[in-house]
Parts: structure tokens; C-alpha cells; sequence
């Protein structure tokens, strides 16, 4: 008796969007970055970030081609935007004056949520692009499916990262915030990089035309 037939096009979105928005290289950066929250507002953080980067991503799925044309956006515009944002958080990580701890000072935990972890970290650019990408391709359907089916597996990856907190400690946490700062800058300072490249490609490809 035959298998079900496999939708190559489905599998191969889910793959793509799956390394871009890359839930096993950011669950370190998260829980870095909420470090000092108790497990029980961690664990909500993670919820709370994962469904909002889920609506950004099925948004610019269902309109998002129509809504850069519309205000004569490019995904470089993002890169740049959302590189700046990365990088103010990783610097400030670096230094030990975590967003996360003032806002939980504050009583206002829920805000880092989305800013900067279901965007720019999760639905960046990159996440964006790769819809936009799908859609175009597959269509709509796998676009929307493919979004839905990584948003649940990073909610599982993210959720599991906790242990890892645990398993190293305060000290080891707060060494491990400090590191993961760091690569947080180097992400962001890439992002913005590759936003400027595209720009001088874009400039010369009009010149030349």
C-alpha cells in the first residue's frame, strides 16, 4: 500500500522559513535576554513573542507585497531598521543594563515581547522576505501554512531552551547573557550591512540600466 503523497512545496517552505527564522540559534539569545525574569513570565514572554511574530508573518503573507509597494519600501529598508534595533539591545546587553530587567522592574515585562523578540529577532526581515519569497513562488497556501507550522515548532524549541538556564545557573546566565549580547550585536551589525548592500546593488543595477 502506497504512502500519501509528500508536497515537495510544502516541505521545502517549511524548511526555508524554519532556518531563517532559526528558533534553535535564538533560544540561547532569548533566554539571554529575559534571564533575569522568573520561569513562570519567561515562559509567557515566549508564548506572547511567538504569536506576535505569527501575526507579522501571516500579515505580510496575506498583504505584505502590497504594502511595501504602497509605501515604496524594500525588504533593505528592514534589514537597516531592524539591524539598529538589534544593535541597540545587544550593546546594552553587553554592557549588563538588559531591557528585560528594567522592564520587569517596571511591572511591563509583556512589552519586550515584541520588541526586540518577535521583531526584529523572530519576524525579521529575513522571516519576511522568505513569505514574501514563498508566496510568490508557491502561493498564498504554503505561505500560510509553512508560517503556521514553524511558528508552532519555535514555540516548542523555545519553550525547551529553559532547561538550559537551569542546568547553568545565575552566574553561568548572566555569563552566558553577556556572550550571547555580543553575537545579538554582530547579528544586528550583519543585518545592517547586508540592508546597505543591497542598497549600492540596487543603485548600480539603475545606473547601469
Amino acid at each position: 500500500m502506497a504512502g500519501m503523497p509528500i508536497d515537495e512545496a510544502l516541505v521545502k517552505s517549511i524548511a526555508i522559513l524554519f532556518l531563517i527564522v532559526d528558533p534553535i540559534g535564538n533560544a540561547p539569545i532569548f533566554h539571554a535576554v529575559t534571564y533575569s525574569m522568573s520561569s513562570e513570565r519567561r515562559k509567557k514572554i515566549i508564548v506572547e513573542s511567538v504569536i506576535a511574530a505569527t501575526i507579522i508573518l501571516l500579515v505580510f503573507g496575506l498583504i505584505g507585497d502590497v504594502v511595501l509597494s504602497y509605501f515604496g519600501l524594500r525588504i533593505a529598508d528592514f534589514r537597516v531598521a531592524g539591524g539598529i534595533i538589534l544593535l541597540l539591545y545587544g550593546v546594552a546587553g553587553v554592557m549588563g543594563f538588559t531591557e528585560a530587567g528594567r522592564l520587569e522592574a517596571e511591572g511591563d515585562v509583556e512589552t519586550i515581547a515584541i520588541v526586540p523578540l518577535a521583531t526584529p529577532l523572530l519576524a525579521g526581515p529575513g522571516a519576511i522576505a522568505t513569505v514574501l519569497y514563498i508566496k510568490a513562488v508557491y502561493g498564498l497556501y504554503y505561505a500560510l501554512v509553512s508560517t503556521t507550522v514553524v511558528a508552532a515548532l519555535t514555540l516548542v524549541i523555545l519553550l525547551a531552551g529553559g532547561r538550559l538556564l537551569h542546568l547553568l545557573g545565575k552566574s553561568g546566565a548572566v555569563a552566558l547573557a553577556r556572550i550571547f549580547s555580543f553575537l545579538l550585536a554582530a547579528i544586528a551589525v550583519a543585518m545592517i550591512r547586508e540592508g546597505v548592500e543591497e542598497y549600492i546593488a540596487s543603485i548600480n543595477a539603475e545606473s547601469s540600466s
